[in-house]
């Protein structure tokens, strides 16, 4: 999708078959690549189908040939579904040090600090990644409330923002508006809504002509039918006032998710705005795999080979890759 001279290419996301927002974004002056990873997940008492397997596969083959072509990567916080585990994991990531490394070498990178304003977990694995790609890169940046400017692109980053309610365990999150001309596209993944007011402002303010974000988990017990109350009113907001609205992410994990989102679909197209998620903004189906799951080990069942896998203990299934063929 195009916003005047700004490109917008969906890379990988859950409307695409794997837990991601990864998008590219090129400019006539730069090309940036935003949260390069995706994954998948111990699901409904299930790891996941072979189908799942393929699209991630699919997917990290999409990421590495956008990174191929980047100038900038960035980092909006340090969970695995945003950022490449600096480990093997064939489990849920098919990842390794050398694959992560892969990403980074030579860019220009733009990453959540790990320093501050962050949980214990992801400041473990951000003091992982600053060791692990601060030799190989051209340049690392602290971007948490920064602007950079590469030629006639700005990349302007928010303040830190809650992983979804306020009082979250999950830490924190930095969005950010890329600037080309008088356009404008942000990218907010992880804000589950929002859920958080002072997050919709963020959004709002921006003014942008096309908004990235990531929808509320409510395939969570965890998620209050409160929270999913104020995410449904933020992205009536949203709906209202964004040209183009992309959601996406943990909403896509559950099959209601088209259900959910239909009101407000009708709300944005009353004010002359279109609401879509990342494969349909990417002339694609959607393919929500996780959120089909049981059907699809119904409807095909894995082979003997990989049942057997999935029964493994957990630290071969890290080691070794599950059987597809």
């Amino acid at each position: 999708m195009n916003i005047d001279e700004i490109e917008i290419i969906p890379i990988a996301g859950e409307s695409m078959g794997v837990r991601s927002m990864c998008t590219m974004i090129q400019t006539p002056s730069v090309s940036i690549l935003l949260d390069p990873s995706a994954a998948l997940a111990f699901r409904q008492g299930k790891e996941p189908h072979p189908e799942e397997y393929s699209a991630l596969q699919s997917s990290l083959k999409r990421i590495h040939d956008a990174a191929n072509r980047a100038d900038i990567v960035t980092v909006s916080h340090y969970h695995f579904d945003h950022v490449r585990p600096g480990f093997t994991n064939y489990r849920y990531n098919f990842s390794s040090k050398e694959e992560f490394q892969e990403l980074f070498e030579n860019k220009t990178v733009l990453a959540k600090d790990n320093r501050d304003n962050i949980n214990p977990s992801q400041r473990r694995r951000g003091y992982y990644f600053e060791r692990d790609v601060r030799k190989i890169v051209n340049e690392l940046h602290w971007a948490d409330g920064s602007t950079f400017e590469f030629g006639d692109t700005r990349i302007t980053f928010s303040s830190v923002l809650p992983h979804g309610p306020a009082d979250t365990p999950l830490g924190f999150i930095i969005g950010c508006t890329i600037q080309h001309a008088d356009n404008r596209v942000l990218f907010a993944p992880d804000v589950q809504g929002p859920v958080v007011d002072e997050t919709l402002r963020y959004i709002l303010s921006s003014n942008s002509d096309l908004t990235i974000i990531g929808g509320p988990p409510i395939y969570l017990a965890s998620f209050s039918s409160e929270h999913a109350h104020t995410a449904i009113s933020a992205l009536r907001k949203l709906g209202e006032r964004v040209p183009r609205l992309i959601v996406d992410h943990h909403l896509l994990r559950s099959p209601n998710w088209r259900e959910w989102l239909s009101p407000i679909e009708s709300l944005a197209q009353e004010h002359g705005n279109e609401l879509m998620c990342m494969a349909e903004m990417a002339g694609m189906l959607p393919r929500p795999l996780e959120s089909q799951r049981a059907d699809l080990y119904a409807s095909s069942p894995p082979t003997v080979e990989f049942v057997d896998w999935t029964q493994a203990t957990d630290e071969y299934k890290m080691k070794h890759k599950p059987p597809l063929d």
